[in-house]
């Protein structure tokens, strides 16, 4: 359980992480390095202030340090997190009810062509 948007952004964030670190070794596994770092977009300021600053705080010290893994990956170089503006994250096209014009801004930029628009052109 989490106490503000910050802290559930920053859950969230080292969930990505782990992923990205379990999928670079399937990719080593299968002989192909990834050189550069993994790049998580995040549309939340303080989750990437957090996961650079290496001081706790009064306000992230209940913070379970299993999450903390994520300010190892990007002290390492292993991980980027980069801010994205939260009208241009894809991901909530899948996780959020939208207005119909960011619905289809985002559904465009997936590359997922609306069904009745090709169907109205035959």
């Amino acid at each position: 359980m989490t106490i503000s948007s910050a802290e559930e952004e920053y859950v969230a964030g080292t969930s990505a992480a782990c992923q990205a670190v379990w999928m670079r070794r399937i990719l080593k596994d299968l002989m192909h390095n990834q050189e550069k770092a993994t790049t998580i977009y995040c549309d939340n300021k303080s989750t990437i202030a957090l996961s650079k600053n290496h001081v706790f705080h009064k306000k992230t010290k209940h913070i379970d340090t299993r999450y903390h893994f994520i300010r190892e990956l990007v002290n390492n170089g292993e991980l980027i997190l980069q801010h994205c503006r939260s009208n241009e994250q894809l991901a909530d096209i899948f996780t959020k009810a939208l207005a119909q014009d960011q619905f289809e801004s985002l559904r465009e930029a997936l590359g997922i062509v609306n069904i009745n628009v090709i169907s109205s052109r035959n």
